[in-house]
């Protein structure tokens, strides 16, 4: 378990497979965190529950340090050991808790988790173009833009270009 100002991490267990049904079938979970309408049609109970399961990526609960309640999901996957690099996502679900830290403070204590008990030297994250509250939170900790892949996403019937940040291990600054 990892312990931020706000937040606390721990792996998902089989009780969150409702709420992650519930965040990942709305709209507007969806449209922040893939640029798209609900995974509904794409992702059934029983496939959430396979991905709470499945060794890549490794998936985390984020909750409320307050409360215990969990208000989002983080993770990484795509690791390259010989090279010591990895991806990740994260989505806070509860959007009562959305612009008000609680995503900043995860990150921050997944990355430094990261970096120094799996000796990681590089994390990614992607979004895309129209998701500026992401694209301000991993620059906030330090992330830098290093790729732009044009038209990438479908949104709101236009294209949107998927932005690629990355933070070096020596950039890190906590």
């Amino acid at each position: 378990m990892l312990k931020g100002r706000k937040t606390i991490i721990r792996p998902l267990e089989t009780d969150d497979l409702d709420i992650l049904y519930t965040w990942f079938n709305d709209g507007e979970f969806s449209h922040w965190l893939t640029g798209g309408w609900p995974l509904r049609t794409l992702l059934r109970r029983e496939e959430i529950e396979r991905v709470i399961y499945d060794d890549d990526p490794q998936r985390y609960a984020i909750l409320d340090i307050a409360d215990h309640s969990m208000i989002g999901t983080i993770g990484f996957g795509e690791v390259n050991v010989p090279s010591r690099n990895a991806s990740l996502y994260i989505g806070i679900g509860e959007k009562d808790h959305w612009s008000k830290g609680y995503g900043s403070d995860a990150l921050h204590s997944f990355i430094a988790f990261l970096f120094n008990s799996w000796n990681l030297h590089r994390l990614t994250i992607k979004t895309w173009s129209g998701n500026s509250r992401a694209s301000s939170c991993y620059q906030k900790l330090g992330f830098q833009l290093e790729g732009r892949l044009r038209d990438a996403y479908y949104v709101d019937g236009a294209y949107q270009d998927e932005l690629v940040f990355g933070l070096l291990k020596e950039e890190c600054k906590f």
